[in-house]
């Protein structure tokens, strides 16, 4: 009896199939497997951290992807109350610029650990996140979950020295904040974090001023608070009375004058309204001066 010859096309049936066991993900691993979500069928999550997404930035990424393809799947979550949908977990400006480039489906994986953690983890690892959607976006996770800083730290992955800086952002007047989310006002997150941990008045008025003006550094912040917590403490003297005084609180004067050698020394501008009181109390103090028997 004649043996039969193996099959060729068997033989190469099998070796393709040895091959890519090596490089499929199995049923027991770690890893999900990536698929093609229908664009349509996605919706962004409404909790987003990330409020402000430019065309520009999206016409940009969209442009890379159709020249390079895309190169990160985006995360996405079920939608329990409508079938085949899926809400967004990571991966927003991916989607937007898949659907601006026309695309019907787009490379995703399915998430289905915590999606709000999920989320603010990416857009922490982005460059282009401002300090106050990082912030605020971190608020609301803790507030959700009911965690303390230590465990969102742990939960992060940040010491928890960086989450109440981050969360203490948030202290800080609202105008001020909304100018950093617009971009109009380009603060870096140190410096927010540093201004929003002066609590003394004159020196938190007078910073708040100057971030305004979008001239505040770390370094000046630093000077101004070294100053102010060796200012006097309490409240201002009477003014002094009597033959030879000029109704004045010279205790008052001290303060100020240190406020403005503060000020000089860290290099802080002079604008506008301030710089025209300055002069008038300059005027005033040269005219003072040359009245007869000052300081006799």
């Amino acid at each position: 009896m004649k043996s039969r010859r193996p099959s060729p096309i068997l033989g190469v049936a099998s070796a393709m199939i040895n091959e890519a066991s090596d490089t499929l993900v199995s049923g027991t691993s770690r890893f999900h497997h990536s698929f093609e979500a229908s664009v349509e069928m996605i919706q962004p999550d409404p909790n987003q951290p990330r409020k402000i997404m430019s065309d520009a930035d999206i016409a940009s990424l969209a442009a890379t992807m159709e020249e390079r393809g895309q190169l990160q799947p985006i995360l996405l979550r079920r939608d329990l109350l409508a079938k085949g949908r899926w809400f967004i977990v990571a991966g927003e400006r991916r989607w937007r610029a898949a659907k601006r480039n026309g695309w019907s489906s787009i490379l995703a994986i399915e998430h289905d650990g915590d999606p709000e953690v999920a989320s603010l983890l990416e857009n922490l690892q982005r460059v282009d996140l401002t300090p106050v959607e990082e912030s605020r976006g971190l608020q609301r996770l803790i507030e959700e979950k009911g965690w303390t800083q230590d465990q969102a730290a742990d939960a992060i992955g940040k010491p928890k020295s960086d989450i109440s800086g981050t969360l203490r952002i948030l202290t800080l007047p609202a105008d001020l904040l909304e100018a950093v989310l617009t971009s109009e006002l380009a603060i870096p997150k140190n410096v927010l974090i540093e201004l929003a941990r002066v609590d003394r008045e004159p020196a938190r008025t007078q910073l708040l001023r100057i971030a305004r003006d979008g001239h505040l550094t770390v370094r000046a912040i630093r000077r101004m608070k070294d100053r102010a917590a060796a200012a006097p403490i309490g409240d201002d003297p009477k003014p002094l009375t009597g033959e030879g005084t000029c109704g004045v609180s010279f205790r008052s004067l001290e303060r100020v004058a240190k406020s403005l050698q503060a000020a000089r020394e860290a290099g802080c501008p002079v604008l506008g309204k301030e710089r025209d009181c300055l002069e008038r109390l300059r005027r005033e103090i040269d005219e003072l001066l040359q009245t007869p028997n000052v300081g006799a």
